[in-house]
């Protein structure tokens, strides 16, 4: 099941009593704008209530976007609202029905978490102070964390890579995300309802190495890429598919595209599952996986070129993490470690993120915290996860070594990542 990169922290992927939030994110929620013009805000939604649709075609008029965020400055009248919105066929009252605005007195003021560029320079402030902590209590435990991988990972393969992916994704990104969900800090919309977002867009070059985005298409055996956004697109499973380019009508494009993606992603998760334990050749793999020998090299050769695989001798060697179920106690071990550092911290340091983040807009206007802290969150985590690559307990998206830079891909399958962390 593929997860789009756009969906937040609500579209939750429920497995065997746990649930692994896919972050898909995080620079770029769903926006469409017209004749391709840089989006004013980037808005997405959580829940799944009847408002979702008419939210999202309100969304895309640039006049409304430009609008949220005359509001977000200061409290509007009628007149000017009545004023902007002329010529579309959107109203005031829309707007307060989406629960986007909400009168008082006589003005409209903001009623949803609509974050400034202001307020993310507010929320990476905060995060560069709290990131760095979260990291030092992490690096508290470097000697188990490095005894755990070291003697689970790929022989050939850099175990620091696998850290990035198990601690730094499944766990600050993905179990970060459900436990702080748990504790009530990142709001959960009722059912049948729904929660709206919006955010400025930030400058590029401000999302560099910022780690705090996973691209996953889940199956039994799963793919994900987890970087920054500044590296966006991502030359890696699922992400190549998501630009891959069909010259045909529709919907016979959106057909072909779709069983292109699923059997090379298929045959390719596959492939890398069966070099979990060390080098194969062509004939080794066929008869490890039941696929045809021709299939196999034609899928090698794109892995080769991915540089998940590297080939020497006639056998190809796994250079990517590689999970299966020999790894499930070192998986488990840490995440379980990872909750236990993000519960410390937060029963910690919760309440003075708290005073800190109070003047961010939505917080002027009464809304709560927990509405816009899955944006907290991801700058928060984002910023341990560099600290831990500068560190150098996690790999380093950048070294110069890699070809395509700014992620690291994972293959794994996906039992081994259930459980409760």
């Amino acid at each position: 099941m593929l997860r789009d990169r756009n969906q937040a922290s609500a579209n939750v992927l429920a497995v065997a009593g746990t649930a692994l939030v896919l972050v898909l994110c995080v620079a770029i929620p769903r926006q469409v704008c017209a004749q391709d013009e840089p989006p004013i805000l980037e808005y997405d939604y959580s829940g799944s209530g009847p408002a979702v649709p008419e939210f999202v075609r309100v969304m895309r008029s640039r006049v409304v976007q430009s609008l949220l965020l005359d509001v977000a400055a200061a409290p509007r009248n009628d007149a000017f609202l009545h004023a902007a919105l002329k010529g579309t066929d959107i109203t005031t009252d829309q707007l307060r029905e989406l629960k986007l605005i909400r009168r008082n007195g006589d003005r409209y003021e903001l009623a949803f978490s609509l974050l400034t560029r202001g307020d993310r320079q507010k929320m990476l402030a905060v995060a560069e102070r709290e990131g760095a902590r979260l990291a030092s209590d992490l690096l508290a435990h470097r000697s188990t964390i490095e005894e755990l991988l070291e003697k689970g990972s790929i022989p050939t393969a850099d175990w620091r890579a696998t850290a990035f992916f198990v601690l730094g994704c499944a766990s600050l990104d993905w179990d970060g995300l459900t436990l702080v969900e748990s504790k009530g800090y990142l709001a959960r919309p009722a059912e049948g309802t729904y929660i709206p977002t919006a955010i400025e867009p930030a400058p590029r070059e401000a999302l560099r190495r910022l780690y705090w985005g996973s691209h996953s298409y889940h199956d039994p055996a799963a793919v994900t890429t987890f970087g920054d956004h500044f590296s966006l697109p991502r030359v890696g499973l699922p992400d190549v598919f998501w630009n891959l380019s069909v010259d045909a009508p529709d919907p016979v494009k959106a057909k072909v595209r779709r069983a292109a993606e699923g059997l090379v992603r298929r045959h390719a998760a596959t492939l890398m599952l069966a070099l979990r334990d060390g080098p194969r050749s062509v004939t080794q793999l066929a008869a490890a996986t039941g696929l045809g020998q021709a299939d196999v090299k034609d899928v090698l050769d794109l892995l080769v070129a991915l540089e998940y695989v590297t080939e020497s001798d006639t056998t190809y060697t796994a250079v990517i993490p590689v999970l299966t179920e020999r790894d499930r106690a070192m998986v488990r071990e840490l995440r379980l470690l990872g909750r236990q550092v993000m519960v410390k911290w937060l029963d910690e340091q919760y309440q003075l993120l708290c005073a800190d983040l109070e003047d961010l807009t939505p917080r002027r206007y009464g809304v709560p915290l927990a509405n816009s802290f899955w944006w907290v969150w991801h700058y928060l985590f984002g910023v341990t996860n560099r600290e831990l690559v500068n560190a150098g307990l996690f790999a380093d998206p950048y070294d110069s070594k890699r070809t395509f830079q700014g992620f690291v891909p994972a293959v794994y399958q996906l039992d081994v990542m259930q459980g409760t962390f």
